[in-house]
């Protein structure tokens, strides 16, 4: 059996804790009944991922803390892994479609990260259209869905990794006026 160090599963704790919150964030009902994010598997999937992208994105920067920003991302999959399980997918048909989401989840990140790094508001809103309102286009909704990933890589910006260590998630509030713009 193989230990790992004080320092990694306080590691592997804090992701977790950080992940937990993630995921409390992308399940706000408001995402689902103000934005009008399908309430599905792949709905719940790019809410997830919108959610994620701020994250990673933070971890990732020159002071950033690529460390903590795998072990997150293996939470993630161990999470994604056992949610297909619990759907019935066969064992021999997990790795698969992992790597399919896995995929899926990679090429969101870097629209997403493309569009914020290069301030494109447009292509953001479409990115987000484009993949969280597959089923027709609300683009008014995208368009409020965008400005609301905008302002939560804003936020995770804005606070140390130390806090985030912690498990500080600082989403912003999902209510909007209705006269705010991508």
């Amino acid at each position: 059996m193989i230990l790992f160090s004080k320092s990694r599963r306080e590691t592997r704790t804090a992701a977790e804790a950080l992940y937990a919150r993630t995921v409390a964030a992308a399940r706000r009902p408001e995402l689902f009944l103000e934005f009008s994010v399908p309430d599905t598997v792949e709905g719940r999937f790019e809410a997830l991922t919108l959610h994620l992208l701020p994250v990673i994105h933070r971890l990732q920067r020159p002071d950033g803390d690529p460390e903590f920003a795998r072990v997150l991302s293996e939470v993630f999959v161990e999470h994604m892994d056992d949610a297909l399980r619990e759907m019935g997918i066969s064992d021999r048909k997990v790795p698969k479609r992992m790597k399919g989401l896995f995929g899926l989840f990679a090429g969101r990140i870097d629209a997403y990260s493309h569009a914020i790094a290069t301030g494109d508001s447009a292509a953001l809103t479409n990115a987000v259209a484009r993949n969280v309102y597959v089923d027709g286009d609300p683009h008014f909704a995208a368009g409020r869905l965008a400005t609301y990933l905008k302002g939560a890589v804003e936020a995770f910006d804005r606070t140390g990794l130390q806090d985030l260590r912690q498990g500080s998630a600082p989403f912003p509030s999902i209510h909007f006026q209705e006269d705010q713009q991508p």
